[in-house]
Parts: structure tokens; sequence; C-alpha cells
């Protein structure tokens, strides 16, 4: 190995000019493919990879609502009264301010609950009831349609159609004057989850009008936290203006996946940007003051750049894309990588012979580096992705640092005249050198008192414990912070939350095991284990289940039975001027 590398540094020793232009496309090319990569901020990708978490992934990837950016509108004074029109007013100008500045980054702002949505459901709702109808409703309907319930109800509707409310329910009165499709609709309320929620002037408010909720759907997917973060820098923007001009007494907070990815992406940004010049900064002044030259630092940390470079290019190349935390982790990577140009240079201060310095460091440092490149590389067996990532990122950086290092480091060190001399002085030893050439293993006083502290530092690493809260690896600002909280005080539920999803081959599968679970959920629920739960198996049902409610329906409208209906519906809707037809 050494014939080689000394081979290589006697022949761009006799043409400068080649080597440097060698060594200047090396680092130009090496850079135009580091550019390429992509950097990868999702911060889940620290989590190991397993069926279980890819399927869980790919339900959040995939869930509309995992997107949505919660805005809550509430009193600054929270012991004020309820002023609810002003928490409407303030919407409506946050809405229209949102659709204005906005539109770019947003593709939807639920603000208000849509009256024709409402109505279309209604009408879906009973042009099909008997899908909907399960065994409790038909005891009902058994009790709705006697002949003394049917009097009651038929006076209620005579009262309500001569009321203003009239107008508006005359139709539905009409197409159902017993109140069946009412059972029906009655399956919407298991899409409430939370009840502490109402409507006020068709917005979503808090049970005590204090607090008011809209939703906004960006039109990027969370991952995307560039176009992201200049959504929420102009939201903030938009709510800083309305609260210091019109509604001073009113303040708006958001929270959601989106806000949660752009805190964690900026924040691995400064990290990476503060790990990463805290050490070279180190190192720069560390090797400043122990050899005592201007360009030693920088000269040495030459490798160490060469090595990042080609990592990120191979990187380009084999997966195009890396983890910003792995590369936030390049410090450690610093760390190791500036061991062989200051193995290099170090030897050669003491040597001030090139060939000599080549000869003695081209195998142990080849040996070393393998034995630190294949313990990166190990990491590869792992299920993080993160930590892959890291590994490759290590791995590839001290292969292009020792090979910097050992062929093209040796004509930088050197100066002109340091070269045609060859000539080793007597340095003077610094306190470092002094503190290297000590034999501390010699000393039997030390070396007890270092078994002393293995045992004492053995018996508190069994102390440690490990954050098992994986909603603590995420950062969130203070402002962030506060208004989960506000968000979790509001839905009383929201800690107490857990979801379920089912799967299948295709649709219809996966609701046929959704209603499985729903009926275990249910004696979950009569044993007062589970409080309360909501999912849309009320309202999407399988078709095996639609075609077996519908056999129920056909087979309990008996011919006897509808007659005594309409017999009844006529002769009671008569005494009150109802007409047959």
């Amino acid at each position: 190995m050494e014939t080689v590398l000394t081979r290589i540094y006697d022949f761009f020793e006799k043409r400068r000019a080649l080597f440097f232009t060698v060594f200047a496309a090396g680092f130009l090319l090496l850079g135009y493919f580091a550019l390429q990569v992509k950097f990868e901020e999702d911060i889940s990708k620290i989590l190991p990879k397993d069926k279980k978490i890819e399927k869980l992934n790919q339900v959040f990837q995939n869930s509309k609502f995992i997107d949505k950016l919660v805005i809550t509108v509430s009193l600054k004074d929270t012991l004020a009264e309820a002023q609810p029109d002003s928490l409407v007013l303030y919407a409506d100008s946050l809405e229209l301010a949102i659709h204005e500045k906005l539109s770019p980054f947003v593709s939807k702002v639920s603000a208000k609950v849509d009256d024709g949505m409402a109505m279309e459901l209604y009408s879906n709702i009973s042009e099909h009831l008997p899908v909907y109808l399960d065994e409790k409703d038909y005891r009902s309907i058994d009790s709705l349609i006697q002949p003394a319930r049917l009097k009651e109800t038929l006076e209620q509707n005579f009262r309500t159609l001569t009321s203003p409310a009239g107008i508006a329910l005359k139709q539905m009165i009409s197409n159902d004057p017993v109140g069946i499709s009412f059972l029906g609709l009655k399956k919407l309320q298991q899409l409430q989850y939370d009840e502490n929620f109402e409507l006020y002037d068709n917005y979503v408010v808090t049970k005590d009008q204090k607090n008011l909720m809209l939703f906004i759907t960006p039109a990027y997917p969370p991952n995307n936290t560039g176009k992201n973060a200049l959504l929420l820098e102009k939201l903030d923007s938009i709510i800083d203006n309305l609260g210091d001009k019109s509604f001073t007494n009113i303040s708006a907070t958001y929270f959601g996946a989106t806000a949660v990815s752009v805190g964690n992406a900026l924040q691995l940004r400064k990290d990476t940007m503060l790990t990463q010049g805290i050490t070279v900064l180190f190192i720069i002044v560390f090797l400043g003051f122990f050899f005592r030259k201007k360009r030693a630092p920088f000269i040495i940390l030459v490798p160490v750049l060469f090595g990042a470079l080609f990592s990120l290019t191979a990187i380009y190349f084999i997966k195009g894309q890396i983890s910003v935390i792995a590369l936030g982790t390049g410090s450690v990577v610093l760390g190791i990588a500036v061991n062989y140009s200051l193995h290099v240079f170090n030897h050669y201060r003491h040597t001030r012979n090139i060939h000599e310095v080549i000869a003695d460091l081209a195998k142990p440092m080849t040996i070393g580096s393998f034995t630190t490149i294949g313990g990166f590389l190990c990491l590869e067996f792992v299920e993080s992705e993160m930590l892959k990532d890291l590994g490759l990122f290590a791995a590839f950086s001290l292969i292009g640092a020792s090979l910097c290092s050992l062929i093209f480091l040796p004509h930088l060190i050197a100066s002109k005249k340091e070269r045609s001399t060859h000539v080793a002085k007597i340095q003077e030893l610094s306190w470092i050198d002094k503190l290297a050439s000590s034999r501390p293993e010699y000393n039997k006083y030390l070396v007890i008192v270092i078994l002393l502290l293995t045992i004492v530092f053995g018996y508190w690493s069994t102390k440690v414990g490990f954050e098992s809260d994986l909603q603590k690896m995420n950062f969130m600002s203070e402002k962030l912070k506060a208004s989960e909280q506000k968000l979790n005080q509001i839905n009383q539920y929201a800690l107490q939350s857990v979801y379920l999803v089912t799967e299948g081959k295709n649709l219809d599968e996966a609701l046929v095991n959704n209603e499985k679970l729903v009926t275990k959920i249910e004696a979950l629920e009569a044993k007062s284990i589970v409080r309360k739960y909501s999912g849309v198996s009320s309202l999407i049902i399988s078709d095996s289940l639609q075609k077996a409610r519908i056999l129920k329906w056909n087979n309990y409208w008996t011919a006897e039975k509808k007659q005594s209906l309409l017999s009844t519906l006529v002769t009671e809707g008569a005494a009150l001027k109802f007409s047959a037809t």
C-alpha cells in the first residue's frame, strides 16, 4: 500500500499544476453531486422499521385530517363573559384574509358547517334508510307505530307545521310523518366524539361559547416544510395584524402536524449548523494553539471537507436523500475524520520527510479506517432509517477523509523549502506532547482509582431510564406547546384517545373487519371499560351488512303491518285536517 501511495505522491510532486487541477476538479465534482442530495426532515425516520409502524405511518400519510391545522379563536381574558358574536366576526375576518393572502399555500378552509351538505346527508339517509337501521331501531319502530304514539306524533307535526319552522320542515314531515328517518339521523351522533362542541351561526364553538374552531387544509403535505414554513409565517402575520388593529381582546392559536413538522425542520437545521459550527471552531482554535501555524487548522480540515462531500456524493448515487438528523450527528464523524489528517500533519511535524510519513502511516491508517468504517456500516443492519443514513454518511466520510489524507494532504502540508531540505527539526514539546508522552498505566494509585470509579459508574449506570414518550422526540416551541395544551383542555378526550384502524384487501373487507371490531368495542363500552367511541361504521356499511339489513326491513313490513299503519295515519290525520294524499 505504501509503495502505491509513494508513487502517486512522486508522480504529482513532479507535476504540481496537474495535481492542483485534479485536486480542484475533484472538489468541484464532489461538491456538485453533494448539492443534488435531498434532505429528509421527517423525524419519524428515527423509529425502527416495523410492519405495524409502517402501516401506522401509511395511515397517517394518507389521512386528510392529519394534515389539517386547527385554529382556536378565543378571548384573551379567560375570565370574561362569553362573546360568541365577536369570535364569529374575528373568524370571518381571518377566513377572508386567508383566502386573500394564503391561497397558494391553502387548499381549503373549513370554517362553517355547510347547510347544503347537511341536507344532502339527510336526504341520503332518508332514501337508504333500511341500511342504517339495526335491531335496537326496530324496537323503537315498534313503539312509533303504536296508535297512541302515532296520535302524539301527528299532533306534534301539526304544531310544527303551523309554526315558522314549518316552512323548512314541511317536506321532511310530508315524506316521513311517523319520524322513522330520525332513527337513521341519530347515527350522525356517533361522529361527534366530544360533546363539548356545538354550532353557533354554523361555526363550531365550545359549549361555553368562549372558543371557536377553524380548520385549514394546507396545499402541501407536512413534509414539505419549505412551503409550509412560508404558510405559517404569513398566517402569524395575519393573526398579529388582526390582534393589533381590530380585535385587541381576541387571540388565535394553531396546532397540527404541519406546524410540528415545520418546527422540527427549523430546529434540526439550527442544531445541525450549531453543532457543526462549534466543532469546527473548536478544532481550528485547538489546532492553531497546538501547531502554532495559522494555516495548519485549515489544511487539516481539508480532508474532513473532502470526506463530507465524498460521502454526500456516494449517498446521492445510492439513495438520493439523507436524514437531516443523521447529518446533524456529523459533528461526531468530524471528530473522527480529523484524526486522519492530524496523524499525517503531526507525523510530518516530527520527521519532515513526506516519504517517511507515507511509509509509516499507510498501513496503520488503512487498517484503522477499515475497522471504524466497518463499525459504522454495521448500522445498515438496524431497522431505523435514520441510523442507516448515519452509517452511510459516517462510513463514506471516513473513506473520503482517509483517501484525501494519504493522497492529497502530503502535497499541502509541506512548504517548498521544507520539501527541498527534508531536514527534521527539533520541536519544542508543547504541554500536549508532554501529556501524551506520560505513562499513567504504571501509576498503581491511578489504576486503583480508575478501578474504583468503574465500579461506581457501573452501579449508577443501572439507574439510567429511557424515554418512553415518543411525543418528546418532536421539538415544539413554547408557543406551539401552549396551543397544544389549550386544544387538549378544550377537547377533554384528546389525551385519552386510542385510534384503531382496520384493513382489508378492498374497502368492503376493511368495512367488514371494522364492523367486527365495533361489536367488541360496544361490549367494552357496556362493561364501562370504554367511555365513548366514535367511528364511521354507522354510516359507511359493508355490502354484506347492507343486504342483511334490507332483508330485515322487507321482512319487518308485512302486509298486515303496513295496512295497520296506513289506516291509523289516515284516521288520526283526518282528525287534524291532514290530507290522506
